[in-house]
């Protein structure tokens, strides 16, 4: 977190940072409700599992702040259509490994920053201040990967990370690797055939004809990062 974060918070003024929490588990979402809450100056002003009236309900509540758990299935799509419909906003991502590739998709999909899975309540607000005020949180080591993943790539000329999910990512790790649909049901503890269905869709979201074609792509996305 940068030290000059006081600085930045100043320009919030004294009213309350309205939060809006976007999480596909509600557990998860009611427990940070409760634990935000007790942070002075932030406000959660709702909390919405992904539907298709998602991106609506977010232009209502107009928040300063959308905190998106970015293990939500197409998560990254779902920030780029809240971003074209209120540009405004800024996004934060939750629960996020601190891989390359998924601090990759979350650049690529428009957010400010993002909070790791390892990350502490206070982590998260202080976060959702900093951004709230024009900041971006990435660590330092990450922030390298970027640089080095956008100087070697024409950025946006191919498929790109941001609109794969969770599960997808991993597929794609996998078939980068050369397992079979049935080793990676194995690995992941999946059924075979909702592995292929999985890779079905990933090939289709790729815009590639083939397995070969997605181990290719994995591998150029790895490298560049």
């Amino acid at each position: 977190m940068p030290d000059s974060i006081g600085t930045l918070s100043e320009q919030l003024g004294p009213k309350k940072l309205l939060l809006l929490l976007i999480c596909r588990v509600r557990l998860y979402s009611d427990a940070m409700v409760n634990l935000l809450a007790q942070h002075e100056g932030l406000r959660v002003i709702g909390s919405l599992n992904v539907a298709p009236d998602v991106v609506t309900e977010v232009e209502a509540a107009a928040p300063d702040v959308v905190l998106l758990d970015m293990g939500t299935p197409g998560a990254g799509a779902l920030a780029v259509a809240i971003l074209r419909a209120r540009p405004r906003t800024r996004i934060l991502g939750l629960g996020v490994d601190e891989v390359p590739l998924q601090v990759v998709a979350c650049a690529e999909a428009g957010l400010c920053g993002y909070v790791p899975a390892h990350a502490s309540t206070g982590d998260l607000a202080r976060a959702a201040r900093w951004v709230a005020a024009g900041g971006t949180i990435c660590s330092p080591e990450m922030a390298g990967h970027l640089f080095r993943y956008l100087g070697t790539t024409g950025y946006g000329a191919q498929p790109t990370t941001a609109t794969l999910t969770q599960r997808q990512l991993e597929i794609l790790h996998l078939i980068g690797e050369g397992l079979s649909n049935k080793e990676i049901a194995r690995r992941l503890s999946l059924e075979t055939s909702t592995v292929k269905n999985h890779v079905h869709n990933l090939l289709g979201r790729l815009q590639v004809a083939g397995r070969v074609e997605a181990a290719r792509l994995n591998f150029d996305w790895a490298r560049r990062v």
